[in-house]
């Protein structure tokens, strides 16, 4: 080896390790500081949260916040992306099973067993996981007043959602076409489990139930899949 070969090799590492950890650093701190926002939204709402509480929460200054997301419309909508990103993360394997019976010649047991599958995974996302439980505020306040995060969660969670299970019903009953009946089915279907969740006192404390545990979730998912069984 030369001298240049050693000097060249010497040099270049450390120049490296240096920017792969200050990127590291990076994720970290926006990672932290979106946490934290996550939590601070879904408690305060959009209007009432403040930078500086979240960043107080992130441990951190308002700089890096204003770096990462620009202000803090961008924070919450980068929120917005990250809750719908860990929900299709969740659901992957059922979504993708539920795409390939829409797209590929299906007959209706197939699409039934497909949305079964499809409500299992959402039974798991909404009432037996933190996933739902820490995007949950942010939801259910863009539900009940539309703001920034709406398009993004009508778009790309609650609109597809519907699609996807008016096509699966569709298929259930050999429909030439999605009716309007269907539509209103999948509706009904996609929106029973938010609204469990956001009345899940009064489930347990009409079903005598301390907690939502394993057995509570399996015999939610049977119910669902009874209803799916009449359709």
């Amino acid at each position: 080896m030369t001298m240049g070969d050693s000097v060249e090799g010497s040099s270049a590492q450390p120049g490296r390790d240096a920017v792969s950890n200050m990127s590291r650093k990076g994720d970290q701190s926006r990672q932290r500081i979106l946490e934290a926002a996550l939590i601070e939204f879904g408690a305060a709402g959009f209007k009432s949260a403040t930078t500086r509480r979240i960043a107080e929460r992130a441990k951190t200054t308002l700089p890096p916040l204003n770096y990462y997301f620009g202000n803090k419309e961008g924070l919450y909508r980068a929120c917005a992306e990250e809750i719908v990103a860990r929900y299709g993360q969740s659901t992957q394997d059922a979504v993708a099973r539920a795409r390939r019976t829409i797209e590929t010649p299906s007959g209706p047991e197939e699409a039934r067993e497909t949305l079964k599958y499809l409500m299992a995974a959402s039974v798991e996302l909404i009432l037996g996981s933190d996933a739902y439980i820490l995007g949950n505020g942010i939801i259910a306040r863009e539900l009940a007043e539309p703001g920034p995060a709406f398009e993004i969660f009508y778009n790309r969670l609650w609109l597809p959602g519907i699609e996807r299970n008016s096509r699966l019903i569709s298929l259930i009953k050999s429909e030439p076409a999605v009716s309007a009946e269907t539509r209103m089915q999948a509706i009904l279907l996609v929106s029973s489990l938010p609204s469990l969740h956001t009345r899940r006192a009064v489930a347990q404390r009409a079903m005598e139930w301390s907690k939502i545990g394993e057995e509570e979730l399996r015999l939610i998912t049977r119910t669902l899949h009874r209803q799916i069984d009449h359709l």
